[in-house]
């Protein structure tokens, strides 16, 4: 029972900011370790994309070691799901 995962443009980017911003304050090393910890979300996501819901539309799951946090929605019906923004929790907790 796999899910179709499929990323938003807006999430991508979010995932491309996250990665620059690790590479460049930190070291590369810390940037990998997030797009694996993000890889590790976007399994997960094909396996059993049935987290916790934040609302009607949205469910949401954290990455296991950053504090991101990944909302997407679910079709059921078609076995997809799509990642619309990949944030970090601290930055603006009124963007939830």
């Amino acid at each position: 029972m796999n899910y179709k995962v499929l990323l938003s443009p807006k999430a991508s980017k979010n995932i491309d900011n996250a990665i620059d911003y690790y590479s460049k304050e930190v070291n590369k090393k810390v940037a990998l370790d997030f797009l694996k910890d993000f890889q590790n979300v976007y399994k997960a996501l094909e396996k059993n994309p049935f987290y916790q819901i934040h609302d009607s539309n949205y469910r949401f799951l954290p990455l296991k070691k950053f504090p991101y946090v990944a909302f997407y929605i679910l079709d059921e019906l078609n076995k997809t799901v799509l990642i619309n923004a990949v944030f970090h929790t601290s930055q603006n907790p009124n963007k939830i």
